[in-house]
C-alpha cells in the first residue's frame, strides 16, 4: 500500500502584502503544484492520493479555479484522489461541495462525512471532515469505534493537534495519540503548512507550495507505504514547492562592512524563485547605512521579491557624518536638529527612533543628490 498525502493547498490564496505580478505568480504555482502532486504519485508508484484538507482558500474560490483544479486531478486518470474539507473550505461551503459533486472527474472521491470508505479489499479510509471552519471539538473521536475488518486503516483529518497547535489559530482539539487509541495505521493531517511527525504513524504534510516566512520544513508531500495491517507506515518527505520563502535576522555593527554581510547572508541559487524578508538590528553609521540602502536597492531585482526593514536599525551617532549632508544652511540645522532629537535623553525611545529614522532618510537623500 503506497500513498501520497498532501494537504493545504490554498488554491486561489490571494497573498494580498505582495504586488500583482508576485500575487499572481504565487498563485499560479500553487495550481501547478497540484499538477506535481500528480506528477509525483505517478513516479514513485502511488496509486492514492490523499488530500487532507484545504484545497482552496475560501468558501467560493473564483469558478476558473475549481474547474482548472478539478482538469488536473482528472488529467491523472490512473489515479485515485480523496478529498477532505478543511477549515477553509469546510462542509458549510455548500455551494463549493454540490460543484465539485456535479463535476467532478471519476477519479476523484469526497470524503464528505465521518464514515469508513473502503476503497478496495485492503484499504479503509476514516475520515473527519470539519462541518464548520472551527468546529470546536475532535472529529476524529469516532473513529476508535469504527469497524473495518482486516482492511489496512488510514485517518484523514484536518485541525490541531492538543498539545502542538493549530496553524489557523483555532481550539487544537485532536489528540496526539488518535492513530494509537484509534488502531489506525497512520492518520493524514492537514491544517499546519510545515511537514511534522507527531507520531510515527500520525503526520502533517504541509503546504506543497510555501506561503510565508515562517521555518516551516521544505514545501511538498508526503511518500507513505505500509505493507500491511498493523506493520507501521514508512513515510518519506517529497520536495515539491517551486518558490523558497527566506526570512533573515541581521544584526549590523558599526565597523564591519554590512554589504559584505548582506551579500553573505542572502541565498546565492535559485534568486528569481525566491522571496526574502530582513529584519535589521545594530547599529550603523550614516554613510554604513546609506551604502546597505544601495546595496539592497542593487540586489533587489535578482529576487522574486525582496524587503528589508530597517527601522530597528540604529545610529552609531557621529558628527563628522553630519559633513557629509551639508556644510551649513538649512540642511545642515535640519541634520543638527535631527541628530540632537535622536539622543535619548529627555526623550521616549519612539520620539528618538523617528528622528533617528529621519536623519537616516536625509542622509541617504543627500548622497544621492548630484554634484553641483
Amino acid at each position: 500500500m503506497r500513498f501520497l498525502h498532501t494537504a493545504d493547498l490554498h488554491l486561489a490564496k490571494p497573498f494580498g502584502r505582495f504586488d500583482e505580478d508576485t500575487r499572481a505568480a504565487l498563485r499560479v504555482a500553487r495550481l501547478d503544484a497540484l499538477g506535481k502532486i500528480g506528477e509525483t504519485a505517478r513516479a514513485h508508484g502511488a496509486g492514492l492520493i490523499l488530500v487532507a484538507g484545504d484545497t482552496f482558500d475560501a468558501e467560493a474560490p473564483p469558478s476558473k479555479i475549481v474547474r482548472r483544479a478539478l482538469d488536473i486531478i482528472g488529467s491523472f486518470d490512473d489515479l485515485t484522489w480523496v478529498l477532505l474539507p478543511g477549515n477553509h473550505d469546510s462542509r458549510a461551503a455548500v455551494d463549493l461541495w454540490e460543484r465539485i459533486e456535479r463535476d467532478k472527474p471519476n477519479n476523484l472521491l469526497l470524503a464528505m462525512a465521518p464514515e469508513v470508505m473502503e476503497l478496495n479489499a485492503h484499504v479503509a479510509i476514516l475520515p473527519a471532515p470539519p462541518s464548520v471552519r472551527d468546529p470546536g471539538v475532535d472529529l476524529t473521536d469516532w473513529m476508535g469505534a469504527a469497524t473495518s475488518g482486516a482492511h489496512i486503516r488510514i485517518g484523514l483529518a484536518h485541525g490541531g493537534i492538543m498539545d502542538f497547535g493549530s496553524e489557523e489559530g483555532t481550539v487544537a482539539v485532536i489528540r496526539p495519540d488518535r492513530a494509537e487509541v484509534s488502531e489506525l495505521d497512520y492518520l493524514a493531517l492537514g491544517d499546519w503548512h510545515g511537514q511534522k511527525s507527531i507520531t510515527a504513524r500520525t503526520w502533517y504534510a504541509g503546504a506543497p507550495e510555501a506561503d510565508s516566512f515562517k521555518a516551516h520544513a521544505p514545501a511538498g508531500a508526503l511518500l507513505v507505504e505500509i505493507n500491511a495491517r498493523g506493520a507501521g507506515a514508512q513515510v518519506t518527505p517529497v520536495p515539491i514547492g517551486r518558490f523558497t520563502w527566506c526570512a533573515l535576522a541581521l544584526e549590523f555593527f558599526a565597523g564591519i562592512d554590512p554589504v559584505q554581510q548582506l551579500v553573505d547572508a542572502l541565498p546565492s541559487a535559485k534568486r528569481d524563485k525566491t522571496l526574502v524578508r530582513i529584519e535589521a538590528s545594530g547599529r550603523l553609521g550614516l554613510l554604513e547605512q546609506s551604502r546597505l540602502r544601495v546595496a539592497c536597492s542593487r540586489l533587489a531585482d535578482d529576487f522574486h521579491s525582496f524587503e528589508i526593514n530597517l527601522d530597528k536599525l540604529g545610529i552609531e551617532q557621529a558628527a563628522d557624518d553630519l559633513d557629509l549632508i551639508a556644510a551649513g544652511g538649512a540642511l545642515r540645522a535640519a541634520a543638527d536638529s535631527l541628530f540632537e532629537a535622536s539622543d535619548l535623553q529627555g526623550r521616549t525611545p519612539e520620539e528618538a527612533k523617528i528622528a533617528q529614522i529621519a536623519l537616516t532618510h536625509l542622509f541617504h537623500l543627500a548622497q544621492e543628490e548630484p554634484p553641483r
